[in-house]
């Protein structure tokens, strides 16, 4: 014990004298810091916890508590960047299965096969969808994977500045800014047009005056629409930046073009809506694919599939370029412990859902907005605002009803509400003073559809 009390400070990495030092400095001696404590009831009383109840008692008084919420929401009018989607009961029972769920990195792949081999499978799905050469097994999230992909951009062209469509997502938009910043790599954004999509005179005015890394364009961007990727590409690549496509609704990728049919150089988004649920904001899944010829400065991991001493397909850790596996200074990223388990739920979810299955999803949202869409115009009390642009998932909607007002319209009907845009944010419409970031999914289903028109009319 005295060998104890003489080295109680043993564990903080400072001197006898940096110790000494500091106490002085405060003007207290160790023994006045712990007497501190004295008197303190959780110490010296107990915590004066209730006795233990039997696991029925529990849930009994658990049964009565959760009465108390309100119902729970079957659909939401609110995208912006997270989505409601059925998930198929086999995904979260396949993802919750011990191998899966207490995994951690697989350093071993002599016991690991189930892990990488799952993870090589989300490689495979990513890589089909995005009709990119290469993915990486995940990523945080949408918004950190694209400031990655901006670094990656960097890495190749050594220029410091890069150019950001203004119809990014402005969470992702924030995410950029706080990763490029200590890089010194200059942000500029591009100006949108009146149908709320990238302006191309302004794309072309801003890379024939300025050097660039790469420029950075959301499909469907923040207001749902979507952008001609073609087009952008091919001028990106005439002076010789490359070409970063972003998403924050992986469904769309069951029905619009990406990748190398668009000139991308890279693919980045969010994968929550494959198989995630929206669970108060996260966790959420990052998706990354590029070219190969990139493949030296991709962050994250990559699983590749082999062949081991006896014949038999074998899948191992092929690149780990992370700065806990190299040099520090040679390293593309400091991603950590990558959102794995998020991936393998994601590859069952393709799995079981299928490109047919994935598609028909996508169509059948598209088809929700739409509906939703008419019926809200015909009440007069909405508008769309970009009128000629075509759209995904989310529109906005300008209106003459207010926040205050539409939220109290709604709340008998089991719909989370759509997202009030700040004044200021889109184009004004005369007679609709407010604006709405509008969202629609399959699970809108028509009898609830109706509910939210009668109730908005």
């Amino acid at each position: 014990m005295q060998s104890i009390a003489k080295n109680r400070f043993s564990f903080i990495p400072a001197t006898a004298e940096d110790q000494q030092a500091m106490l002085e400095k405060i003007g207290l001696d160790f023994d006045e810091i712990v007497g501190c404590l004295a008197g303190n009831a959780c110490v010296e009383g107990g915590l004066r916890l209730p006795d233990g109840l039997t696991e029925d008692q529990i849930l009994e008084k658990w049964d009565a508590l959760m009465s108390r919420n309100s119902a729970a929401k079957k659909a939401s009018l609110l995208g912006a960047g997270a989505y409601m989607h059925f998930i198929p009961a086999v995904v979260p029972h396949l993802a919750s299965l011990p191998g899966f769920v207490t995994a951690y990195t697989p350093y071993q792949p002599e016991i690991s096969q189930g892990t990488l081999q799952g993870l090589f499978e989300f490689q495979s799905f990513i890589v089909e969808l995005t009709d990119m050469e290469l993915a990486n097994c995940s990523m945080y999230d949408g918004a950190s994977s694209t400031a990655e992909a901006l670094l990656m951009a960097h890495r190749v062209k050594q220029v410091d500045r890069v150019f950001v469509a203004a119809s990014v997502n402005p969470s992702y938009l924030a995410t950029v800014q706080t990763y490029l910043r200590p890089h010194g790599i200059v942000l500029e954004t591009i100006e949108r047009d009146e149908n709320g999509q990238v302006s191309m005179k302004d794309l072309e005015s801003k890379l024939s005056a300025s050097a660039c890394s790469a420029v950075l364009v959301q499909s469907p961007n923040y207001f749902g629409v979507i952008e001609n990727l073609g087009a952008i590409g091919s001028v990106v690549h005439a002076h010789g930046a490359l070409f970063v496509e972003s998403f924050t609704e992986a469904m769309a990728l069951g029905l619009l073009k990406y990748g190398l049919g668009t000139g991308a150089d890279i693919v980045t988004g969010e994968g929550q809506s494959l198989g995630l649920p929206m669970s108060f904001g996260g966790p959420h899944l990052g998706i990354f694919a590029t070219r190969k010829e990139f493949s030296r400065q991709f962050p994250g991991r990559i699983v590749g599939e082999s062949i081991d001493t006896q014949g038999r397909t074998a899948f191992v850790m092929t690149l780990r370029a992370r700065e806990q596996d190299i040099r520090r200074e040679k390293a593309t990223s400091n991603i950590c412990s990558n959102h794995a388990l998020n991936a393998m739920t994601a590859a069952i979810y393709l799995g079981s859902v299928g490109p047919s299955g994935l598609r028909a999803l996508a169509c059948e949202s598209a088809a929700k907005l739409d509906k939703l869409v008419h019926g809200l115009e015909a009440t007069g009390r909405f508008v769309r605002v970009f009128k000629e642009a075509p759209v995904f998932d989310e529109v906005v909607l300008a209106s003459s009803i207010s926040p205050e007002d539409l939220r109290s319209r709604l709340a008998g009907i089991p719909v989370f509400p759509p997202l009030a845009l700040p004044g200021g944010s889109t184009p004004e419409v005369a007679g609709m003073p407010y604006a709405y970031l509008m969202c629609a999914t399959e699970l809108l289903k028509d009898s609830l559809l109706e509910q939210v028109v009668r109730a908005l009319s």
